[in-house]
């Protein structure tokens, strides 16, 4: 009697022992594992970090289109430029004596020297400077010298003329008798301070102007410091 009631007892235990080790729970005990049902349990799910990309917002749709035809537009007001000035230096060494003599003396006779020296010194901005300007080498300084040498053409028809009731008078000969040699200075004044643009010597040959000026200066100093 006793060994048929151990025998009962053996067998409801190993029942119960296959029901903790049946392999379908043993799949909800693994599946459990999973970060997301272990939050459930008070356990942080791992979540992969999204990394966005940066978008720069100064760029536009216009930018491929508008740069390029911006320096084919540079190329064009330095030739234009340059075409127009070059004959005011012809006209200065076809005419030495006069310009010396009704501008320079006239006008700037506290300047030291010959006038004639001045006024072949115009003539070379303007004839020199023109054909440096137009290929675009060394272009800060050349245009820099051109907008001095016109900027007192400015200067010698203001004490000429007078400002004529600028800006709002509307005078006999329909422009201001400046008003030509303020626009070159105007326009000298911009490549002074930008350089050729990328359709030029300095940029295409010589790897940009002011990489050149960077290095000489750091070949010169650099010797001193030695």
């Amino acid at each position: 009697m006793n060994f048929t009631k151990a025998l009962f007892v053996v067998v409801a235990l190993a029942g119960n022992s296959a029901a903790f080790t049946n392999p379908g729970n043993a799949k909800v005990l693994s599946n459990l594992s999973k970060p997301s049902e272990l939050a459930a349990f008070g356990r942080k799910a791992k979540v992969a970090k999204v990394v966005e990309p940066e978008i720069d917002e100064s760029v536009t749709m216009f930018d491929p289109i508008a740069e390029p035809v911006g320096d084919v537009a540079v190329l064009a007001l330095r030739l234009a430029t340059c075409a127009l000035l070059v004959h005011h230096g012809f006209d200065k060494i076809q005419n030495v004596d006069g310009f010396s003599a009704n501008v320079v003396a006239k006008f700037f006779g506290f300047l030291p020297g010959p006038p004639s020296f001045w006024t072949l010194s115009a003539a070379a901005t303007q004839i020199a400077g023109a054909g440096l300007l137009t290929v675009g080498i060394l272009a800060r300084p050349v245009a820099f010298s051109m907008m001095c040498t016109m900027l007192v053409a400015v200067i010698f028809h203001l004490l000429n003329t007078g400002a004529e009731g600028f800006p709002l008078a509307v005078v006999p000969q329909h422009s201001y008798n400046y008003e030509l040699a303020a626009m070159y200075v105007g326009v000298l004044a911009y490549f002074a301070a930008a350089g050729a643009g990328a359709y030029s010597v300095d940029e295409i040959v010589l790897g940009g102007e002011l990489k050149l000026y960077e290095s000489g200066f750091k070949k010169v100093f650099a010797g001193e410091e030695e």
